[in-house]
């Protein structure tokens, strides 16, 4: 369906100007230091839903980007106090590079704390990926992650543990992850375990009291996404190894993309089923 930019980098590239009527909308907060690269991510997922949405980019205004320089961001993203009053269906809040520091050791971790007791008021619901899982788990329940010793990295083929709105019509969900930190045995009847692989521990959880979705994984990625990484690890002379179940034939394949679509989408139903 289609998707309308309300700001961002892909916006000013393309110069996207539609305007829907009664869209889904989507308040996608983008940690990633390449931002338009994530943009293009999720907004390719977003545009194979059945559903319109509209997208607002937000930004962490305590964070200083190495990548890209500040005034540039504050023409291109929305910071909270923009969109403070606003009503949103859906939040998507991505994941980050910062797993290796301590959670208050993140430059913006109060702000980050600002915006989960924020999206209380203001987000229907919300799904928070990768880094921002780990870190919403701990403000939300005070599980902490656990740094894993060698990388997880490649793609995993889940069970559900849970049929619900969000895993109906999945009898298993594959997924990328790429990260060095992961969530023990969950023991709390605030938190559901929805699918989860024997290595890579609970990819999908959710819970009611918070109305958020916990993915650990990255369901937005490219095909040549987990690729780059390798490359760039390597470059970067760090300890990597290939990413698991994603080569067919020496290339990389994407086993991913279907579920990924059909998880969005029934994310943004359940969304269109609450709006009043």
């Amino acid at each position: 369906m289609t998707v309308q930019l309300n700001n961002g980098f892909l916006k000013q590239q393309t110069g996207n100007t539609i305007q829907i009527d009664q869209p889904v909308k989507l308040l996608v907060v983008n940690l990633m230091p390449n931002k338009l690269e994530t943009e293009r991510q999720f907004v390719r997922l977003f545009s194979h839903l059945s559903l319109d949405v509209a997208v607002t980019f937000l930004r962490m205004a305590s964070h200083h980007s190495k990548h890209i320089p500040e005034a540039k961001l504050q023409q291109t993203y929305a910071t909270l106090t923009d969109v403070y009053d606003q009503q949103f269906d859906g939040m998507v809040v991505t994941g980050a590079p910062v797993e290796d520091i301590a959670y208050d050791a993140v430059d913006y971790w109060p702000e980050f704390n600002t915006l989960l007791n924020w999206r209380h008021d203001h987000v229907r619901q919300s799904i928070l990926e990768c880094w921002a899982a780990q870190a919403g788990i701990y403000v939300d329940f005070g599980i902490n992650k656990r740094v894993i010793p060698k990388k997880l990295f490649g793609v995993y083929r889940c069970e559900i543990d849970q049929k619900t709105a969000l895993t109906a019509g999945f009898n298993q969900l594959s997924m990328p992850q790429s990260r060095h930190a992961t969530l023990g045995h969950i023991n709390d009847p605030r938190l559901a375990v929805l699918a989860s692989d024997p290595e890579a521990g609970p990819v999908i959880l959710a819970s009611k009291q918070t109305h958020s979705t916990y993915i650990s994984g990255h369901p937005e990625y490219e095909t040549n996404t987990l690729f780059n990484e390798f490359n760039r690890d390597r470059e970067k002379g760090l300890p990597i190894q290939l990413p698991k179940n994603y080569f067919s034939k020496d290339k990389p394949t994407n086993t991913w993309q279907r579920d990924s679509i059909h998880l969005y989408d029934n994310w943004v139903h359940s969304l269109k089923k609450v709006k009043v």
